[in-house]
C-alpha cells in the first residue's frame, strides 16, 4: 500500500484555472512502501508524447483490459480523445516516477460523467505492467475520488471482464457492487463515501491495475 507524505507546489503548473481549482494547482507527492516517490497531477495536453509512448509499453493483456479492442498504436484521433478533458465532466490524473532525472508517466486514472446524471461517472485506471501491484492504481483512484467529490460526483461505475478475478475481489473488498452486465463483462458500482480515517487507509486492499484494469466504455466508441 501507499502512504501520503505531503503536497508540494508543482513546477509544471496546469495552465487552466479549472484544473487549478479542481486539484488545488499543486502536485501531490506519495511514497510507496518501497520508498519510490510517485507524483500525481492532472493529465495535460503537453503529456501527449508520453501518453503515446507509454501505451506502446503496455502488454497485450493490459491493453485489452483497458480498451477492449485495442489498436496496435494510438492514432492522433485517439490521442485527441484521451486528452479531451474539461477538468469537470471529464477529468484525468497522471502518475509519474522520476527516471534518469526526468518524470516518467506510469499510470492514468480518469472519469467521465454520465450525460443523463452528472452525479454518476464512469471510471478507468491503467498502470504500466512494470509498475503494477505496488499500490499506484490505488493511490490514483483515491486522488481521483477526492477530485470527483469536489465536482459533485457521488457514484463511480465501471465495466470489468470476469476473467479479471483479482481486480473484482479487490473492488468488492472496498465495498463495490459487482453484477453481471453482458457475456464476459461485470458491471461495477461504488459510492464515493467519505474517506476512511488516515489510520485506516494503509489497510485497504491494493486495487490491481495490472492484470486487469477497469474498462472505460467511452474509450471504445468511435
Amino acid at each position: 500500500m501507499t502512504r501520503r507524505t505531503g503536497v508540494r507546489g508543482s513546477s509544471a503548473n496546469p495552465t487552466s484555472r479549472v484544473v487549478a481549482g479542481a486539484f488545488d494547482a499543486r502536485l501531490r507527492v506519495h511514497t510507496l512502501t518501497d520508498g519510490q516517490l510517485i507524483l500525481v497531477r492532472p493529465l495535460l495536453a503537453s503529456d501527449r508524447e508520453q501518453l503515446a509512448a507509454r501505451y506502446d509499453e503496455l502488454s497485450p493483456d493490459a491493453r485489452r483490459a483497458r480498451f477492449g479492442s485495442p489498436p496496435d498504436q494510438l492514432s492522433p484521433r485517439e490521442l485527441e480523445r484521451l486528452l479531451d478533458l474539461d477538468y469537470d465532466g471529464r477529468f484525468a490524473l497522471a502518475a509519474f516516477v522520476v527516471h534518469d532525472g526526468q518524470p516518467r508517466g506510469v499510470g492514468v486514472a480518469r472519469y467521465a460523467r454520465r450525460m443523463d446524471d452528472p452525479t454518476i461517472a464512469e471510471v478507468a485506471v491503467v498502470v504500466l505492467d512494470a509498475y503494477q501491484r505496488r499500490g499506484i492504481g490505488t493511490l490514483l483512484l483515491t486522488d481521483l475520488i477526492d477530485v470527483a467529490r469536489r465536482h459533485g460526483v457521488a457514484t463511480f461505475t465501471a465495466t470489468v471482464r470476469w476473467e479479471n478475478g483479482a481486480l473484482l475481489d479487490a473492488i468488492r473488498a472496498v465495498g463495490a457492487t459487482v453484477k453481471p452486465e453482458e457475456p464476459g463483462v461485470a458491471a461495477v458500482t461504488f459510492a464515493l463515501d467519505d474517506p476512511p480515517p488516515a489510520s485506516a487507509r494503509d489497510d485497504r486492499p491494493c486495487i490491481p491495475a495490472a492484470t486487469g484494469t477497469m474498462i472505460e466504455r467511452e474509450s471504445e466508441r468511435e
